[in-house]
């Protein structure tokens, strides 16, 4: 009998080898014929990567040249809020702001001047005992003309120790008399540190002003003079038209961003340059990418398709080894089954361990994600609205405290009633608003009595829903984001118009949806379902307890 049943073991497998060698030959002729489509699609990948390495060297650069220029905007707002200031005060002030310039990595020297045109005396403050500048600082004042009452300088200055970006702010006051601070950028010491700090294999970075003159480059030579071998074919006109503004910051007016092919004199080597525009205050700066093409796509596509090669021997390598495996398998006894019973009660009581453990460990990795994210935003939102209009800003300073105590509340379970979810909502959706402007409207209708807010729901259910419409869809003025929040006696239902994003959010892995799913399924609830009905995006989401 067993020698039977070993015979037809035999068999079977000898059958399971036929299939698997034929299954083999067909992997590998469909490998050859897939190679060079997965070559385009790695090309296609590349460019993407290329894109994104753009746009995080963009931002970066925008980070970096408004810190350069933060001492003379601030400088401004105190000059132009004089009448709230007596001398005394105006002076402090801004003596206060040119020594907090010096504490900038790159800033060496700063000054502040007062002119009395009423008595014709002049009151300089340098930070440094330096003659020579002191006396070129004499000679710019004494060419100051005003338009508007006040006037700005910003200019590249070449010197034998170095290159410097000089940038001076002047007002007149209203008794007549004018204020003056002013600071040198080293772009030597600048480079230097944005060297130090940025390194990568992403390309070289080169930021050039509108007139053409190389504020940063990789080639310290460059640094202060015209790179006009940068534009031949692109000029500097065409980058800042082919860009616009949207709340103070350039953003792609088309899909195609501006490149060139040249030959790179710094590498030698053949580079494809990406041109575009950042806004700092109120001039605009032009950055130009670099990167390689040998490094970026030939070696790339080489090294797919070696990859490839390598996966193609592994996958043969693997088959082969499984098959000798299950035969030598053939010759042992197999291990007796457990009871079906005492499994599937196993089974079922696991089951329910992990969706329980599962769902609260995506509630403190929604928790987590949520709070640098949010925080940054709202922190950016506030920093404009504290000029805009103080009094909002404290109320946003409050609410953004209501959250984050809401946030970090340490509970016992991953349930909240929906009076405390609905009243964090309206807190959440406050500082939401502020940031998206009239770009975003979220409206909360309650067709029940006061009983229904007593019900339970997932711990921040509302919040996710929202969260994932304002990360996954358009926001702009003229596709404003519309959230409706309608609760009904047996759910609640979110809505909101499907105007989804072209680009995805690199940081989204779904962890709210499924902490939603995962906490439904453990309560034995399988009416939570989402999906898009007429250009809609639309969530079921039934009370629990």
């Amino acid at each position: 009998m067993q020698e039977i049943k070993l015979k037809n073991r035999l068999k079977q497998h000898q059958k399971y080898l036929y299939i698997s060698i034929l299954l083999i030959a067909v992997y590998f002729i469909g490998s050859s014929l897939i190679t060079p489509k997965i070559t385009t699609v790695t090309e296609n990948l590349t460019q993407d990567v290329i894109q994104g390495n753009l746009n995080s060297k963009k931002n970066i650069i925008a980070f970096e040249f408004n810190k350069l220029n933060s001492t003379l905007e601030n400088s401004r707002s105190i000059l132009q809020n004089t009448q709230k200031n007596t001398f005394n005060s105006l002076k402090e002030k801004l003596l206060f702001t040119a020594d907090l310039a010096l504490e900038h990595h790159s800033i060496g020297n700063s000054f502040v001047s007062f002119v009395d045109n009423n008595q014709g005396r002049n009151t300089h403050f340098f930070n440094i005992k330096d003659t020579l500048y002191q006396k070129e600082i004499h000679t710019i004042l004494k060419k100051i003309s005003f338009k508007d009452n006040e006037f700005l300088m910003d200019t590249i200055i070449a010197k034998k120790n170095g290159v410097i970006n000089r940038k001076l702010y002047a007002k007149q006051l209203p008794n007549n008399n004018i204020a003056v601070i002013g600071y040198d950028v080293d772009l030597m010491a600048f480079w230097s540190y944005y060297s130090e700090t940025y390194k990568g294999d992403g390309g070289y970075t080169v930021v050039v002003n509108k007139d053409g003159i190389c504020l940063l480059h990789p080639d310290t030579a460059y640094i202060g003079k015209k790179i006009d071998s940068y534009f031949n074919k692109v000029s500097i006109n065409q980058i800042l038209e082919s860009v616009f503004k949207v709340n103070g910051y350039y953003a792609s007016n088309n899909v195609n961003t501006l490149k060139d092919s040249a030959t790179s004199s710094y590498l030698g080597l053949e580079v494809l340059r990406y041109y575009d525009a950042v806004n700092i205050d109120d001039t605009s700066l032009i950055v130009v990418v670099n990167f390689p093409v040998d490094i970026h796509l030939k070696e790339t596509k080489k090294n797919v398709r070696e990859y490839f090669s390598w996966i193609s021997v592994l996958a043969f390598s693997t088959f082969m080894l499984l098959l000798i495996i299950s035969r030598v398998q053939l010759k042992k006894e197999y291990v007796q089954n457990l009871k079906v019973v005492e499994e599937k009660e196993q089974l079922a009581h696991v089951n329910e361990k992990y969706q329980k453990e599962n769902a609260v460990l995506q509630l403190n990795q929604l928790k987590k994600k949520v709070n640098p994210h949010f925080l940054f935003n709202s922190l950016n939102s506030l920093h404009v609205l504290i000029d805009l209009n103080p009094e909002l800003s404290q109320q946003f300073v409050l609410k953004l405290a209501d959250v984050y105590r809401y946030l970090l509340d340490n509970k016992e379970g991953n349930l909240i009633t929906l009076k405390k979810e609905i009243t964090f909502l309206e807190q959440y959706t406050f500082l939401q608003e502020i940031r998206f402007n009239k770009s975003l409207k979220v409206s909360i209708v309650n067709n029940c009595d006061d009983k229904i807010l007593l019900k339970k729901i997932p711990f921040l259910s509302l919040e996710t829903l929202v969260e994932n419409a304002i990360k996954h869809n358009e926001i702009t003025k003229k596709n404003p984001l519309h959230i409706k929040i309608i609760i009904n006696e047996d759910r609640i239902i979110v809505k909101n118009n499907f105007t989804p994003r072209k680009v995805k959010s690199k940081d989204s892995h779904q962890i709210g949806l499924n902490y939603l799913a995962n906490t439904y399924q453990y309560y034995q609830i399988f009416t939570f379902k989402t999906e898009v009905l007429d250009d809609e995006f639309v969530c079921n989401l039934p009370y629990i307890a």
